[in-house]
């Protein structure tokens, strides 16, 4: 590839999901993959609020909350559109970005995405603020969120829910979880996502994108929780093709937290689609390479 041609490459602006310990760190294998492949492509991965080294809050956090502080980012860097790339369920937050500036986007992405069930079905925000209010504010908040960091509940999980080669939870996984829910002041986020202050019916808005989109999904793909029984991964497929016909909708290896899991594939899979959507490129603004935090 030339020097033009990376120099017409997209910004991505990755989001990382919402969980205990997860942060922008969750990003680094796929930045430091995609920087050896074009390392002049520039790479935004912020910290969301509550989560890693960006400030907490300890009201219950909406997608528009995670959103406002990236199109804030967004429009102080003032440099054309960009792609955002988005992981499990953080596409509501790109939704919510989308909402606020569609100006600043020109494509998105979506890896693991939720089963369109999870997508399409509102979840009653009495129901959300008597879980914030009785379980995840009192006691009970505190001394859940110190045994979900414990390590052996974190390796637990992600082997049965996240991986779909239980060797591939590694020291590295555990380590960055460990320290990114170090700090108690974390759990208001985890706590805003298990409490459902994300979930409304996001089909509309989905359904009606106009703008390039990619959904990966990982061959062995589940639900988590309660969502685990609604849909096998040739269900959501074929669910997806079809209130998605416009999309480009591609599998590869691995489960739930393919950047991760299958950093290598995703990272060629993302490639790939970007090289079909020349109309993503960046009109010749050359950026420095960066995975900023």
């Amino acid at each position: 590839m030339t020097s033009a041609d990376h120099q017409k490459e997209p910004t991505l602006l990755l989001i990382h999901p919402i969980g205990v310990g997860l942060s922008s760190r969750f990003w680094d294998r796929f930045i430091q993959r995609w920087h050896r492949k074009s390392p002049n492509t520039e790479l935004l991965a912020p910290d969301l609020i509550g989560c890693g080294n960006a400030p907490y809050s300890t009201a219950p956090l909406s997608p528009n909350d995670w959103a406002q502080p990236l199109v804030t980012l967004l429009k102080q860097r003032n440099a054309g559109p960009v792609v955002l790339v988005t992981q499990g369920s953080s596409l509501p937050i790109a939704l919510a970005l989308m909402q606020q500036a569609p100006e600043s986007v020109s494509g998105l992405v979506a890896i693991s995405p939720p089963g369109w069930r999870v997508l399409q079905e509102p979840f009653p925000i009495e129901r959300s603020q008597r879980l914030w209010r009785w379980l995840f504010q009192g006691p009970i908040g505190n001394i859940f969120y110190r045994y979900a960091r414990r390590r052996s509940f974190l390796q637990s999980f992600s082997k049965k829910n996240l991986f779909a080669d239980a060797d591939a939870v590694d020291e590295e996984w555990l380590e960055t979880l460990r320290q990114g829910s170090r700090a108690m002041e974390t759990r208001w986020a985890v706590y805003s996502f298990l409490a459902g202050f994300w979930r409304r019916d996001w089909e509309p808005q989905l359904t009606q994108l106009s703008l390039p989109l990619l959904v990966v999904f990982g061959r062995s793909a589940t639900g988590i929780g309660r969502s685990r029984n609604w849909d096998d991964v040739d269900q959501r497929l074929a669910t997806y093709r079809q209130k998605l016909p416009a999309a480009a909708i591609e599998t590869i290896p691995g489960r739930n937290v393919l950047p991760y899991e299958s950093t290598e594939a995703c990272v060629q899979c993302v490639s790939a689609w970007l090289k079909d959507h020349r109309e993503l490129r960046s009109s010749g603004v050359e950026h420095a390479p960066t995975g900023h935090r």
